[in-house]
């Protein structure tokens, strides 16, 4: 293989999956997913031999990997002109309203058309970052189909600033979205352990206590329709897991309108198929929105908070809720 590292099994990995043991050893290798595309592309070889990712290698066996395929995904990303929402722009941050389908930054299977391809496109500039130079002035990240505003850093001390507030959640995020019943109680606070789904890896669950990491949030019903079959409920995220409004409320069993990852549309609305037909025409994503954003200027300290409306699908989605009816 061309542009090839080698790297020798130690003892204390011997027998465990070839894809955890490249994500133990290599930096550049982000997740067991990311290395199982590696590995299934032919870039990793055991002993000059294919293996599959849950091949265990022995002690002192050799691993190959080629870093072409890493190279063009963690590679400087290129700026394309595309349009954006900006909410607000100094010489430190921008703050975007961020599309449903939008990626944040490149990544396995995904190389243009994202956020960090559009921000250097209309800031002209190389943006910091703390490491995968894809992600590039990233702070926080939005799934693609989740819409709303978020942050991008464009200077050093901005970056670093904002990464701190994210980490210890001194900021405020505040999302909206449609979910499947009537939650009870009406106010509450949802504390679970959050991790990989054991059976599907392109998912989240919760875990039991102890495992993975601490998930908190609290929620809000804000209005109920369609004889307490739909909630609009707000929710306020303390941590920042990956899928997490979506794995705790599903957990709960208030599956998110739209999210064909995370719940099942035919068991929730078995007896109502007219409202069915409603949500599977008109919830074509996930419907959840990041509709407030707060936290201290990097530089000047000042407390700055921002909104965002709901786009076109959230917004047409609940007038056609309302105008069958309301009720809370």
């Amino acid at each position: 293989m061309n542009n090839t590292i080698e790297i020798t099994v130690p003892e204390h990995l011997q027998n465990e999956r070839l894809d955890v043991i490249l994500t133990r050893l290599i930096d550049l290798i982000p997740s067991r997913s990311f290395a199982a595309k590696l590995i299934a592309n032919k870039q990793v070889l055991v002993d000059n031999k294919q293996v599959r990712s849950s091949y265990k290698p022995k002690e002192l066996q050799k691993i190959s990997i080629d870093l072409s395929f890493i190279d063009a995904i963690n590679s400087e990303p290129i700026g394309e002109k595309i349009d954006l929402d900006i909410l607000f722009e100094d010489n430190d941050l921008i703050i975007i309203n961020k599309p449903a389908g939008m990626v944040v930054h490149p990544g396995a299977g995904v190389h243009s058309g994202t956020l960090v391809n559009a921000i250097l496109a209309h800031c002209g500039v190389t943006l910091p970052s703390l490491g995968l130079p894809s992600r590039a002035g990233i702070v926080h990240r939005l799934d693609r189909d989740t819409s709303g505003v978020m942050v991008v850093a464009k200077s050093q001390i901005a970056l670093t600033n904002l990464s701190k507030q994210f980490a210890d959640h001194s900021q405020t995020r505040i999302y909206h979205t449609l979910i499947y019943g009537n939650i009870l109680p009406a106010r509450g606070k949802i504390e679970t352990w959050h991790g990989r789904d054991p059976k599907n890896r392109i998912k989240y669950s919760v875990q039991p206590e102890g495992k993975g990491k601490k998930a908190i949030l609290s929620y809000n019903k804000l209005n109920t329709f369609m004889d307490n079959k739909i909630s609009l409920v707000e929710c306020q995220l303390y941590t920042g897991r990956t899928h997490q409004i979506r794995v705790q409320l599903s957990n709960i069993g208030h599956g998110i309108l739209g999210d064909a990852l995370y719940t099942n549309s035919t068991n929730e609305l078995n007896s109502d198929k007219e409202l069915k037909a409603l949500i599977n025409k008109n919830a074509q994503r996930h419907m959840l929105h990041a509709v407030h954003l707060g936290f201290k200027h990097p530089v000047t300290n000042v407390e700055m908070s921002f909104q965002s409306p709901y786009p076109q699908d959230f917004n047409n989605l609940l007038l056609l809720l309302e105008a069958k009816g309301k009720k809370f």
